[in-house]
């Protein structure tokens, strides 16, 4: 090949390459346009002029799509604001935001020079920072506005946690606008739930032969609800301390809680708005036992080599292979502990039960291992191996097997109640 011609053809595979890249940026242009889709389009087109900013194809692109996306955006705008939608102003905020950060992208691009004329390519971005601020202030007065409306209707817990997130969104979008914290702070103090546990009462009649069980439970519960609590503004968890203190004062046990009046009354003494109350209505112990079975693992290995003489006259050796064999007893122990609760949870004003459930938490435990009986090693697995190496399991304790079914059976009643809450 003659030295000129590998420059020219190198040139111009990168020209065919250059114009390949830019019909499809092009063609993939026009669909996000067609579809609406402006802002992947520009920032398709931006990708390319950050590699190369002298592309024409993509400057002119750009031009045409800022355009393009600038005059959707207006046009979307004013549809919102003549529309009578609630959040309007939020959403226009939301609109001129984009347009802005859009505009920085493109600014942020090294200077665009047609690589023909020479001149610099000019792309008028506006500052929307006026009509940021205005629509941010816009939006920030009508959650106030609504925010004091619903503080108006009523002094009902659930408009009073509507004002307070409204309040709540206005300080969002601009933080100390007007007297909105202190309003917040009004209403969120109107809308919190109240809520008191009761002490599970022990009806399993096992005589505390497995501890307090239902004071950890209690415990347990309580201390779960005031974790999930903390990240909830409007629910208030009474502390058992609280409870205690009160019980104490009226002379009241948990034994004494036998109905749902008794336990309004408890939960109109604390002041609460609900109260949960629950029973242990069974703990079942299936205890430690033993099973077993003889098994056998067979598999083909080389038995023996025998040697003979090849057609050439060479020694030679042939593997006689067969199978083997090995016998072993594989053991199997169980125990398993279940735990039966009721729990209810009480409205205090009316006495109306809100939410009821029974449920049975079991916690099984089991394990395996084996021992060898006779037979050939060769002709066991690798899981079987293992299992010959195990020393003999056993299961945790009765107490610690019960202990881990109660903060299970704790888990599914404050998820249950957390759900309810979070309603």
């Amino acid at each position: 090949m003659k030295k000129w011609l590998f420059p020219v053809l190198l040139g111009s595979l990168l020209i065919f390459c250059a114009c390949s890249q830019n019909t499809r940026l092009a063609k993939k242009t026009q669909k996000n346009l067609n579809k609406g889709n402006y802002e992947e389009a520009i920032q398709d087109i931006v990708k390319t002029l950050r590699k190369n900013p002298d592309n024409d194809v993509a400057q002119d692109l750009l031009v045409q799509t800022w355009q393009s996306y600038c005059s959707a955006k207006q046009k979307k705008i004013e549809n919102i604001i003549q529309s009578t939608e609630i959040n309007k102003w939020e959403q226009v905020y939301g609109e001129y935001t984009a347009l802005q950060k859009m505009g920085e992208e493109i600014q942020s691009l090294p200077p665009l020079l047609n690589p023909y004329s020479g001149y610099r390519v000019t792309i008028e971005i506006p500052d929307y920072t006026e009509q940021i601020k205005q629509s941010k202030e816009n939006a920030a007065a009508a959650h106030y506005q609504t925010g004091m409306r619903y503080a108006k209707i009523s002094s009902d817990r659930e408009m009073q946690k509507k004002a307070a997130l409204e309040f709540k969104a206005a300080l969002n979008l601009i933080p100390d606008y007007q007297d909105a914290d202190l309003r917040y702070e009004q209403c969120r103090k109107l809308a919190i739930k109240r809520i008191a546990v009761s002490p599970f009462v022990d009806k399993s009649n096992t005589s505390g032969k497995y501890g307090a069980v239902s004071d950890i439970l209690t415990d347990y519960i309580v201390s779960r609800l005031i974790s999930t609590a903390v990240h909830n503004e409007f629910i208030e968890i009474i502390s058992r301390t609280q409870l205690e203190t009160v019980m104490k004062e009226q002379q009241l046990s948990a034994s004494g809680l036998v109905n749902e009046t008794s336990s309004v009354r408890l939960g109109q003494i604390l002041g609460a708005n609900e109260i949960l109350t629950g029973s242990i209505l069974q703990i079942s112990v299936s205890p430690e036992r033993t099973v077993s079975v003889q098994s056998e693992d067979e598999t083909e290995v080389v038995l023996r080599t025998e040697e003979f003489i090849d057609a050439d006259g060479t020694a030679q050796e042939n593997e006689i292979k067969g199978k083997v064999y090995c016998r072993y007893r594989k053991y199997t122990k169980t125990a398993s502990v279940s735990v039966s609760t009721s729990y209810s949870i009480l409205d205090v004003e009316t006495g109306k039960i809100i939410l009821q459930e029974t449920l049975e938490i079991k916690n099984p435990w089991s394990d395996t291992w084996a021992r060898k009986i006779s037979g050939d090693d060769r002709a066991l697995s690798n899981n079987t191996k293992k299992l010959l190496e195990k020393a003999e399991p056993f299961p945790p304790s009765v107490n610690e097997m019960i202990l881990e079914t109660l903060k299970n059976t704790g888990n599914d009643i404050v998820n249950k109640v957390s759900g309810y809450l979070l309603q």
